[in-house]
């Protein structure tokens, strides 16, 4: 498992749902993460790529926004009804990651964020060795595909940060 600091826990977290998210590019070890989170709590985890790999599809493929849309009304179900949930696409926008909070407190939910801040270098020294010899649901990353993601993300501020129930930051 990657080295984490948590940040803070709010008193607000008991035994209400949970929703995970993650933040973080290419390589920095959102699905490994992820699947220990899941067989530990027991949360249904959801992965687009994972989906999109199982109906043998393109990971690029437009029907991937169809796919999104189905699986965000079954996580939400989910939520709602008192499942904890792990989310393990990279939420990569912040008005993404507050659109996702807001429906976790709608429900009462507490929300845990997962945030992964690694250097280009060390993202791109993984990717090399998971291209080699990818997995199910992989997408492989070229270079220049890593550095175009890297201009997209919206690092989480410390003021966003704070308005997690729980913050932990993965630098390894």
């Amino acid at each position: 498992m990657t080295p984490a600091t948590e940040m803070r826990t709010s008193n607000r977290v008991g035994q209400r749902s949970l929703l995970v998210l993650y933040c973080g590019l290419p390589g920095s070890g959102k699905t490994t993460l992820a699947r220990e989170q899941e067989r530990q709590t027991g949360a249904i985890r959801f992965s687009t790529d994972e989906w999109m790999a199982s109906l043998g599809l393109d990971y690029f493929d437009p029907i991937r926004d169809s796919l999104q849309a189905r699986l965000d009304t079954l996580w939400r179900e989910l939520l709602a009804r008192g499942q904890s949930v792990i989310l393990e696409d990279g939420t990569w926008r912040r008005s993404e990651r507050d659109e996702l909070r807001r429906v976790a407190h709608s429900v009462d939910a507490v929300t845990e964020l997962h945030y992964f801040d690694l250097p280009l270098s060390e993202l791109w020294r993984r990717l090399e060795l998971r291209n080699a010899n990818p997995a199910h649901g992989v997408v492989p990353i070229t270079r220049e595909l890593l550095e175009e993601s890297q201009q997209r993300l919206e690092r989480p501020d410390a003021a966003e940060l704070e308005l997690f129930d729980r913050v932990i930051v993965h630098r390894s």
